[in-house]
């Protein structure tokens, strides 16, 4: 087993079977300030329903970036769990599932330092992303979990004979470009209407315009908020394509661009 050797004191590797479940989500808890500095780690331990078979699960944790620009839904798993009988159900519903009016109350109740209207108005973007938080290498998980969009992120803990903690941390880790506002894509259905996924971040409220940089060329929008999405209504007619990702950012001169996302699957 690994060491690590710590202000001159021994930390020992912790394997997958030498603790359970709740004392690694504990630790985690315990460190998220530090290991999570942009979001709010909050406990999710509620029921939510995978809107294509009904199948019912619970998650562990969200992570809500502090700025209402995205968020997570947090898996904990021991590496040692059945990835056929336990992980790939687990993630395949938490994946699918629908977030909605008793996941915010739920949220809020659990944090009351998250500001309500902020995480209302986040429901309305982009489906959470879904983060699989495991104590050890799991490199036959990877390909499975990432067709479910689901990163993974090794967390091994190695402990002292103090019973103190030193986290070791590869994979993918959550993390926002600060200039980037939001990302964004054309509607299906209707061309001149942008789609908001991070609606928190629109430097703009519901029937005002602003005003987006593409190749040079500015562009008008107008933000239209619904009951359930945000979008920007183009007032005239643009070279945005349907199926195509699209990110809005702040420039140096304080204009907003907006580019095609490096980060969209092809």
């Amino acid at each position: 087993m690994a060491r690590i050797l710590h202000n001159g004191e021994w930390y020992e590797e912790i394997a997958s079977r030498g603790h359970y479940e709740s004392e690694f989500e504990r630790v985690v808890e315990q460190e998220s300030d530090h290991l999570f500095t942009k979001y709010h780690l909050v406990p999710f331990k509620t029921t939510v329903v995978s809107v294509d078979d009904a199948d019912a699960r619970q998650p562990d944790f969200a992570l809500i970036h502090k700025s209402y620009r995205t968020w997570w839904v947090v898996e904990v798993e021991l590496a040692h769990h059945s990835f056929e009988r336990h992980v790939l159900p687990q993630v395949r519903t938490l994946s699918r599932a629908n977030y909605g009016q008793p996941e915010i109350d739920y949220l809020c109740q659990q944090n009351p330092e998250l500001e309500r209207c902020k995480v209302i108005e986040m429901f309305k973007g982009e489906q959470p992303r879904l983060l699989v938080l495991v104590n050890a290498p799991v490199e036959a998980w990877v390909e499975h979990l990432r067709s479910l969009k689901a990163a993974v992120l090794i967390c091994q803990l190695f402990r002292s004979r103090l019973n103190k903690y030193v986290l070791r941390l590869n994979g993918e880790y959550p993390s926002e470009d600060e200039e980037v506002v939001t990302t964004c894509e054309c509607d299906t259905m209707l061309h001149r209407m942008l789609v908001i996924h991070a609606p928190t971040q629109l430097p703009i409220q519901n029937g005002e315009r602003v005003l987006l940089y593409r190749a040079g060329q500015a562009s008008e929008w107008e933000r239209v908020d619904t009951a359930g999405r945000v979008y920007l209504h183009a007032l005239r007619d643009h070279s945005l394509r349907p199926g195509r990702r699209y990110h809005i950012a702040w420039q140096a001169d304080e204009t907003l661009v907006i580019k095609d996302d490096v980060n969209q699957e092809h």
